[in-house]
């Protein structure tokens, strides 16, 4: 999004909310225009009219409040499968995974494959006779539910940000979707 682009969007959060005063205007545009330069202006637009229609606080939003919009509104949310969806996937791999379980392990979701842990995880359970299905679901949608959630984060962060994330080693930014 530019600048210009930016000076629109200020324009109709101020007339919106009346109390939204930034204390010098130039530098507002330029810290939105930054934070949302690897936006296009119709992504934030519709944010910001998601935003507005429906907020119940009269508040403006703040930058990471619409980027948030903007990623509820990606196809990789509607992309992504409830945890007993993604458990449904899994037993289903565990049932074929005692001699396959490297080929089960690879047809999973790259999310479902994290909380899995690895393709020996998915044999071991297929071979372990007191394989409890209700304790291995409860660990798994934990463990699935705390992935999405670090998916979703890291995927609003700006690029630079990642990139800077990914040389310290902090997490697998190269692993995100998104």
């Amino acid at each position: 999004m530019t600048r210009e682009e930016t000076k629109k969007i200020i324009m109709v959060i101020t007339y919106t909310y009346p109390n939204y005063k930034p204390q010098d205007l130039s530098v507002a545009v330029d810290i939105w225009a930054d934070m949302l330069s690897e936006y296009p202006y119709e992504q934030v637009s519709v944010a910001l009219k998601t935003f507005i229609a429906t907020d119940t606080s009269g508040f403006a939003p703040s930058i990471g409040q619409l980027i948030d919009c903007i990623h509820k509104n990606s196809p990789m949310t509607k992309e992504v499968l409830n945890a007993n969806e993604a458990w449904a996937l899994v037993t289903k791999a565990v049932r074929n995974s005692t001699y396959h379980a490297e080929e089960e392990f690879a047809k999973l979701p790259p999310i479902a494959q994290k909380a899995v842990g690895s393709a020996e995880n998915l044999r071991n359970m297929a071979s372990n006779s007191e394989f409890n299905e209700d304790v291995e679901k409860s660990l798994f949608t934990r463990i699935y539910d705390t992935a999405i959630k670090r998916e979703f984060e890291l995927a609003k962060l700006p690029q630079n940000i990642k990139a800077v994330i990914g040389q310290s080693g902090l997490v697998g930014i190269g692993q995100a979707n998104g």
